[in-house]
């Protein structure tokens, strides 16, 4: 699958209904709200909430994750790299990227990077020998190019569209 085809596949998957929409914001106000709750809130019933939420999990629209802050879990210096590829091998050089255990993020984008990847590194010389070393190793990368976060400022959870709110003209 070429990467033109991973990002329309992923454009076809049919839109989520409203209350799915608030499903999801409810559980990113408070991800260990019981079904009940969420249930009580959209005023619906809980085997409808359980049975969305399932399907929302199962086809991986939603993940349950703890996040955390890098540095408290000993990470030094996280960054983002921009990759550049050879065309014809950006699937695979994205993938191929998801392998690594600090590596957070994988994204083939527009631009200059052909990917940009978010990566955390226990120290400065782990992420030296991980752009020097282990990068040239896989097929396929042009250059990369590296920035150090130096602080994050904002790290947060995508609210609902305006126009999927309650009361507004949005669609079920």
């Amino acid at each position: 699958m070429t990467a033109m085809e991973m990002i329309v596949s992923k454009s076809q998957t049919p839109p989520l209904g409203a209350t799915e929409k608030m499903i999801i914001q409810l559980l990113q106000e408070d991800g260990r709200m019981a079904t009940v709750e969420i249930a009580r809130r959209l005023g619906i019933s809980e085997p409808t909430v359980r049975k969305k939420l399932s399907q929302l999990l199962s086809d991986g629209t939603v993940s349950v994750r703890a996040f955390a802050n890098p540095a408290d879990l000993g990470y030094e210096v996280s960054s983002f790299i921009g990759i550049a590829t050879e065309w014809a091998l950006l699937s695979s050089v994205a993938k191929s990227l998801r392998r690594f255990p600090f590596v957070e993020s994988v994204s083939v984008t527009t631009g200059t990077y052909h990917v940009m990847l978010k990566a955390n590194f226990e120290t400065l010389s782990h992420m030296n020998d991980f752009l020097l070393k282990t990068l040239p190793e896989i097929e396929g990368i042009k250059d990369t190019y590296s920035f150090i976060i130096l602080q994050n400022v904002k790290n947060t959870v995508l609210p609902l569209l305006e126009s999927e709110l309650p009361g507004s003209s949005g669609k079920e």
